[in-house]
């Protein structure tokens, strides 16, 4: 079906039958309470439609483009398995839930909203409930089940009969966007999505996300990670999106095999290698790090946007102006996880980015070059976002970079949890020394004297010394204890120095195969802990967190929301989790001693260059 030429008649049509199918087996009272809401059902359903059919590209600021014009399958990896995007729309149809993971600019929206449509069109017996989980920051009481029934009928769905047809299996759930939540909702949201998956495990969830620990402990879920377009996708990724022609068929002719490897970091992911098509007309060359890529991105979307028209559209800030300002503008936003903003939001934060750098343009006329004239931000319905979350990122590592030595380690702090981006590695990148200096050489002499680096402890000391705690989800269901979610805890100076080791000194990108959860949590931990918690007496269908933690060097568990003490376990399975523990623990105190040593010679190394440019410039006597 051609999607694009889907008239209203037509659109209703679909809507209407998969209306009714939902409802074919249900009671009479309850399709007759079904059927009042699909007037208002009926308007969700049109505007998910128009909305996941019609996308924003980077190369086209003038218009939306039709998905499938410059839709390209992806493929994805599932433990070691390589997955088709065909077989992944097979197992999802067929009821299995799904973890979407992978990098920004990846794609993942695109698969979500492909995933949307091809269920809409194609699967009458279920109907897909698309929510955008960011709009969820915005909620004041933070409540899973009430936001989609509010999001899908506008407040009149009942929530009795949104639940009886959830038992019936009557949906299936695309959640779009679990790291654009902020920081202090994902727990929340966490605990409610995986209760609701509990209770009315008949329904099917999708959940999408740049990588996040937390996902290895989500049981009942298959994670797919978007593997990196190959040479054969990025050709026709690059065929098939609109851009200038003369300009389009240069970079074709450019990207070779060859040329592919040697720039595959940029080339395999989707919306760089859009950006690399628009900044190589200008520049005729790739640069290595990132930050340089985005740079000259930037230069070309300030440059290019009325380049291929007869006239040329004003600006109100000079570029140095602009990158002053969007940085500052980034910056306080990052600090706020806001990523979504009114009209109103916007205008204050830009007015607030002005004071800053003492700019005395309207913040309306501001507005505009960061919406019309650069095409950084753009508007959805009555929202304003970034065109892509990946320039509010390198922005904030140019205003990090430009805040004063002393400023700067606090707002390292502050944002050092932030673990699914890549601010901190862009920063790093543009001035490594102030990043080593006033914060990495600070975080190194916290855990020296926590004494983290020490070897004389056994294992279990130290997991006691670092504050190591897992915490597990269990539920009953049909009188049988199953593990439903787990999560590590642990002192947040090593958990930092940890992630930052993996990001800056081994470059790892993929931080769903990198952080402690490599270390300390693995297949045989878990089948430990389920052999371990099968005695423990659960709620039927709530789930019930305990937490393991070690105090004088032997295994304490408690009840995680009361703290009571939880006893009785079989001592054989006691001891099987422990050795498992204990092989993980040895595994990760040998990392974490690698990288010290490894840290001490980078600043060694910088601190030997500092001295010998204060040498050759006679800063000092």
């Amino acid at each position: 079906m051609n999607l694009e030429a889907v008239t209203s008649s037509v659109l209703t049509a679909l809507i209407k039958s998969s209306f009714t199918s939902v409802a074919q087996h249900a009671s009479s009272a309850a399709k007759s309470a079904w059927a009042k809401i699909f007037a208002d059902f009926s308007p969700y359903m049109t505007e998910t439609f128009n909305r996941n059919r019609y996308v924003k590209i980077l190369s086209q600021k003038d218009r939306d483009e039709y998905i499938y014009n410059i839709y390209v399958n992806s493929t994805f990896k599932n433990n070691n398995e390589n997955v088709k995007e065909i077989k992944l729309l097979e197992r999802i149809n067929e009821g299995r839930n799904a973890i979407i993971v992978g990098n920004g600019g990846a794609g993942k929206t695109f698969f979500m909203r492909h995933l949307w449509l091809n269920i809409f069109t194609t699967n009458s017996r279920i109907i897909p409930i698309f929510i955008e989980l960011r709009r969820l920051n915005e909620h004041k009481d933070f409540n899973l089940n009430k936001f989609i029934c509010e999001t899908i009928s506008r407040g009149k769905l009942e929530i009795d009969i949104f639940e009886h047809f959830c038992n019936q299996g009557s949906f299936i759930f695309i959640f779009d966007g679990f790291d654009e939540l902020s920081t202090d909702h994902k727990d929340t949201l966490q605990s409610q999505l995986l209760s609701f998956k509990s209770r009315f495990d008949q329904c099917t969830f999708v959940v999408s996300s740049r990588y996040d620990e937390r996902f290895s402990g989500w049981q009942g879920f298959e994670i797919y990670e978007s593997m990196p377009f190959n040479f054969n996708q990025v050709k026709s990724l690059i065929k098939k999106v609109p851009f200038e022609r003369n300009a389009k068929a240069l970079f074709s002719k450019q990207l070779t095999k060859d040329f592919y490897e040697e720039h595959s970091d940029f080339l395999s992911n989707p919306l760089l290698a859009i950006m690399m098509m628009m900044t190589f007309r200008e520049n005729m060359e790739i640069p290595k790090r990132m930050n340089i890529f985005y740079d000259q991105a930037f230069n070309t979307l300030y440059q290019w946007h009325d380049s291929t028209k007869a006239y040329k559209r004003d600006k109100y800030l000079d570029i140095v102006e602009f990158q002053n300002s969007f940085s500052t503008f980034c910056l306080i936003t990052y600090f706020d996880q806001k990523i979504e903003f009114t009209r109103s939001e916007l205008i204050s934060s830009i007015r607030q980015s002005s004071e800053i750098n003492g700019i005395s343009i309207p913040p309306e006329d501001i507005l505009k070059d960061y919406k019309d004239a650069v095409n950084l931000m753009k508007q959805e319905g009555l929202l304003y976002t970034f065109i892509h979350r990946s320039f509010q990122e390198y922005f904030t590592a140019l205003a990090l970079t430009r805040l004063p030595r002393q400023q700067f380690g606090a707002a390292m702090k502050r944002i050092a949890g932030r673990r699914n981006d890549n601010v901190i590695m862009m920063t790093y990148e543009m001035n490594k020394a102030l990043v080593l200096k006033e914060y990495i050489g600070e975080l190194i002499s916290l855990c020296r004297t926590a004494s983290f680096f020490e070897s004389n402890l056994s294992n279990f000391e130290y997991l006691e010394k670092t504050g190591v705690i897992y915490i597990i989800g269990i539920v009953r269901h049909d009188d049988q204890s199953q593990l439903q979610s787990l999560r590590l805890d642990m002192d947040p100076h090593i958990r930092d120095f940890l992630h930052f080791s993996l990001r800056l000194l081994d470059g790892n990108k993929y931080l769903y195969a990198g952080l402690e959860y490599n270390y300390l949590f693995t297949s045989d931990i878990l089948q430990s802990f389920g052999k371990l918690c099968d005695g423990i007496d659960t709620p039927v269908q709530e789930v019930r967190k305990f937490s393991f933690r070690f105090v004088s060097g032997k295994l304490v568990i408690s009840d995680y929301e009361t703290g009571n003490l939880i006893q009785g376990f079989s001592a054989t399975a006691e001891k099987e989790l422990l050795d498992r523990i204990s092989e993980c623990a040895q595994i990760f105190r040998d990392a974490i001693g690698g990288f010290e040593l490894r840290w001490n010679s980078e600043v060694s190394t910088v601190d030997s260059q500092t001295k010998t440019l204060e040498e050759i410039l006679k800063l000092t006597e």
